[in-house]
């Protein structure tokens, strides 16, 4: 089960930097997903957020990174030093401090830890039609939140390795995985630089022995990082000790597989038995934001339905060398209108993108890419895409 996100606020909080002329027209931001209700009347609170939407839309424009590389950095070595405040800037380069000790308000939830929060373009822009005051508060791709996650079922080490072998064997033999040797074989021959890291995002806890689907996605997700490694190793034709020598020697320590091909994986989910299966796997798991700044251009990024912008993060971090992860979409596809819907006689808004969704950036991105679609017929990934540069 995902983590639940509760919604947080700085502790120095900072004014917004805002144009003085806001649109003159609501059809200026309409695009930025713009859409409140008729009834709503307040123009100083219409005003306002016209002229955040156009502010961030120029800065947007112009290349500002939301996600840039030296922040996270910065953030991880302020964590690394054990601090209990962290300070993170946001797009108009205003530091914000934020908490790593859960404040008192959240103290009525059970196992409820901080994360770092990562705000797409499309979280800063497209604005809640019930609630639109609450955009004016702050822009800041990256801060802290505070999470609660329910209370679930996690197998043992031993119950946890048997299930993963048996899941292991039906992923190999799948229709799914031969699909993507297939694919990743052809266009892993055109690819300009080899691959000397495989990071995934998002693949989940195998833990969750219970909910046989998701055990059984989560555990063909991780065994297919063992499939990319054993075709990516094929391919190359560099010695394992020349590519551990080119390797970064900041990384962190990491297995390496007979390939000389280091694989990482990050997810908050993973429990301890989570990261002995992954060591085991060759597979180093990473806290976040590391495994964003293991990436290089000789990294193939991984991820499946993640609770996090990782498209938009890797857009802006660095463009690796291939990516697998779901498809994107042209933009005449993309919806960015809220739908109101009625279940059980109760209204309720369902927000128009995912928690990855595309964006300019990285639909420009993937235009250097070449591409091939992954039929996954067993139902192990979704929609997901191939793209290697």
């Amino acid at each position: 089960m995902s983590p639940v996100t509760m919604d947080c606020l700085p502790l120095q909080p900072a004014p917004l930097s805002l144009p003085k002329d806001a649109p003159s027209t609501p059809e200026d931001t309409h695009t930025m997903g713009l859409n409140i209700p008729d009834d709503f009347n307040d123009e100083e609170i219409l005003a306002r957020i016209h002229a955040k939407l156009e502010h961030l839309a120029h800065l947007y424009a112009s290349g500002k990174p939301l996600f840039p590389r030296r922040l996270l950095a910065d953030l991880d070595a302020q964590i690394d030093q054990g601090n209990e405040e962290v300070h993170i800037d946001d797009l108009d380069d205003v530091s914000h401090t934020y908490s790593l000790k859960v404040p008192a308000w959240c103290s009525d939830f059970s196992r409820t830890t901080y994360r770092i929060g990562y705000s797409s373009i499309q979280n800063l822009t497209c604005i809640h039609p019930s609630f639109p005051e609450i955009s004016l508060r702050d822009t800041s791709p990256i801060s802290i939140c505070y999470t609660s996650t329910a209370e679930y079922p996690k197998a043992p080490l031993a119950e946890t390795q048997r299930a993963f072998e048996v899941s292991k064997r039906k992923w190999e033999e799948s229709e799914t995985c031969a699909a993507l040797r297939l694919h990743l074989t052809q266009l892993g021959r055109k690819m300009a630089k080899p691959v000397r890291k495989i990071i995934a995002f998002g693949l989940g806890t195998m833990t969750g022995l219970e909910d046989e689907y998701h055990s059984a996605r989560s555990h063909a997700q991780h065994a297919a990082v063992r499939t990319m490694v054993e075709v990516l190793g094929s391919l190359s034709s560099l010695a394992p000790k020349r590519r551990t020598n080119n390797s970064n020697s900041n990384s962190p320590t990491a297995n390496i597989t007979s390939s000389g091909i280091k694989c990482y994986a990050q997810d908050p989910a993973y429990t301890d038995v989570d990261g002995e299966i992954l060591r085991s796997l060759d597979i180093t798991p990473l806290d976040d934001p590391k495994g964003f700044l293991e990436i290089d251009d000789e990294t193939l990024v991984f991820s499946v339905s993640p609770n996090v912008p990782v498209k938009q993060v890797v857009a802006d971090v660095c463009w690796p060398a291939a990516m697998i992860w779901n498809t994107v979409m042209p933009e005449e596809k993309e919806n960015m209108r809220w739908e109101k819907q009625v279940k059980g006689g109760e209204e309720f808004w369902v927000v128009p993108f995912t928690t990855d969704p595309d964006s300019a950036r990285v639909r420009r991105m993937v235009k250097e890419y070449a591409s091939a679609l992954l039929r996954d017929s067993n139902e192990y990934f979704g929609d997901l895409t191939i793209y290697v540069r």
